[in-house]
């Protein structure tokens, strides 16, 4: 029985990051010409009515007024909807200007830079591994800056912004999809008031330019949410370490879309950054599962 509910956990978690991966920026590669904090505006506002809907229906909306009860809750939320706003534009951005590839590099860093924060922010422990995946993230950015003398900024942002949007979120003691739905209508209020004046002005794209466009902003908040609803059904069956491994499908699935899909040009340096990156990530992996395991191990000798 515990198996089969590891399977499905298994199953779930890969349909979200798959999803992640190439259906989402395959949607947002359609609305490319709609300028990105446009989008993020539309993302937010959508999500938010979807989410609202969700948790009326599964009647956790209890569980969201809980939070206006805490100044912490409220206070660290906004920040986290300050930072998913910065990546959300980002990773959108990133495709309007076919630049995929730097998005996929920026979520593949992302989980290490988390180690090292949770190292300086909340004294967690760092294992040689780890630290040996975090200079060869390091490195892998030095290398790119100096062969192609430019910054990955776009890589950079995308990776800050998401490991510091997970650091804050420890600090709140909520689900995700109800932080999600406060963060969603916390950008709301300003994403109205921005889209009231884009239509004021005859410079909004929703309902101004053709139908299909509309529709593809309108449903940009059942794409937001699908996968995180596949990925929190994933994550009740596994644990915690496996389904961020099984995250790595989404850049991996970024980088294979950005080149045979978008076609962007894969540039021979960029490559190598890649392949350096690759290898950290696998370090991390093989110390991730050592570490799982061993707590198994101990776990089971206590309960024996």
């Amino acid at each position: 029985m515990k198996i089969n509910l590891l399977y499905k956990g298994i199953f779930y978690t890969s349909i979200a990051s798959i999803f992640w991966g190439l259906p989402q920026p395959v949607y947002f590669n359609e609305i490319k010409f709609v300028p990105s904090i446009e989008v993020v505006c539309h993302r937010a506002i959508w999500s938010f009515i979807f989410l609202f809907i969700i948790t009326l229906y599964f009647k956790k909306i209890n569980e969201f007024f809980i939070i206006f009860l805490s100044y912490d809750k409220i206070f660290f939320l906004s920040v986290t909807a300050f930072l998913i706003t910065i990546n959300w534009n980002s990773f959108i951005f990133a495709i309007s200007i076919n630049r995929l590839q730097d998005a996929s590099m920026g979520y593949f860093i992302s989980p290490i830079i988390s180690i090292a924060l949770g190292y300086i922010f909340l004294n967690e422990k760092i294992s040689k591994l780890k630290l040996v995946s975090l200079f060869l993230m390091i490195f892998s950015i030095l290398f790119l800056l100096i062969s192609l003398k430019t910054i990955p900024y776009l890589a950079i942002v995308i990776a800050l912004s998401w490991a510091f949007y997970g650091l804050i979120r420890k600090k709140v003691n909520i689900s995700s999809e109800i932080g999600l739905l406060y963060e969603c209508g916390f950008i709301s209020i300003f994403a109205i008031m921005y889209l009231i004046y884009l239509q004021i002005n005859n410079e909004g794209y929703f309902l101004n330019y053709s139908y299909y466009i509309s529709l593809l902003l309108f449903f940009i908040g059942a794409i937001t949410i699908f996968p995180l609803f596949f990925f929190n059904l994933g994550v009740k069956a596994v644990p915690l370490g496996l389904a961020g491994v099984i995250f790595y499908l989404a850049p991996t699935f970024h980088f294979i879309t950005s080149v045979f899909i978008f076609e962007e040009e894969l540039i021979f340096y960029k490559l190598i950054s890649f392949i350096i990156i690759w290898i950290a990530v696998a370090i991390f992996i093989y110390d991730k599962i050592t570490e799982d395991k061993k707590i198994i191990e101990n776990n089971t000798q206590l309960l024996n």
